[in-house]
């Protein structure tokens, strides 16, 4: 059941715009602009 709720928390916050802005920022070498989605 855990494992379960984990693997949902997980796929949702790959395909979290957050994590782009992540890896955006990260690649310009610029401090990341969050936005909580």
């Amino acid at each position: 059941a855990a494992l379960e709720r984990e693997r949902a928390h997980y796929d949702k916050a790959l395909r979290s715009e957050d994590r782009l802005e992540g890896l955006a920022a990260f690649a310009e070498k610029r401090p990341p602009r969050w936005k909580g989605r």
